[in-house]
């Protein structure tokens, strides 16, 4: 079934069509949510709060807004209200991703991954709230800048300049921390 049909069926009630069309999304949410959590019971606390407030907001969503920034909005919001009042120790270490990568590559390409991930994990903790929202959401969210910028209410160039910052902050971070390993191996 087409998505705009599924959407049409949800705004009437219809349960059913919400199951199809939340299992278009389901992986994508859940990963992103699992970006703020890092635990698989607290993700899934996150990830039921959202479809409920889903669901029940779907009189008000409008067929004009793309339906992804509009999940992704009400996830990000259902997130950072959590957030706010649970703060505990993060990573954004994508398991999945970790081991697809490990498996395909020798010992010291693995340790190299590894480190850079954990090095790219704790640098994400340092961001400010804005630059790790819009991060986030570009990465594991798979959002335009203009979707991220409708989702967090901000305007589009300064969406683009969070990400720029956080991405210089990564980079700058690998390479320091990269530093003691090329000076050792000449």
């Amino acid at each position: 079934m087409q998505e705009d049909l599924l959407i049409s069926k949800c705004k009437n009630g219809d349960g059913e069509a919400f199951r199809h069309l939340m299992n278009i999304y389901k992986t994508r949410l859940y990963g992103y949510l699992f970006k703020f959590s890092n635990t698989k019971d607290f993700t899934e606390d996150l990830f039921q709060e959202t479809l409920i407030k889903v669901w029940k907001g779907f009189k008000k969503y409008n067929h004009q807004q793309k339906f992804s920034s509009w999940l992704f909005t009400i996830a990000h919001n259902v997130a950072m209200d959590n957030l706010r009042s649970i703060k505990n120790n993060k990573t954004y270490t994508d398991l999945t991703i970790v081991e697809q990568k490990l498996s395909s590559e020798n010992l010291e390409s693995k340790i190299i991954i590894n480190e850079t991930l954990e090095i790219i994990n704790k640098t994400v903790e340092q961001l400010s709230n804005k630059q790790k929202t819009v991060f986030l959401l570009r990465q594991h969210g798979e959002m335009t800048f203009k979707e991220i910028a409708e989702a967090i209410n901000e305007p589009l160039n300064t969406v683009i300049s969070h990400m720029h910052y956080a991405m210089k902050k990564i980079r700058k971070q690998i390479e320091i921390e990269n530093e003691p390993r090329r000076t050792t191996a000449i």
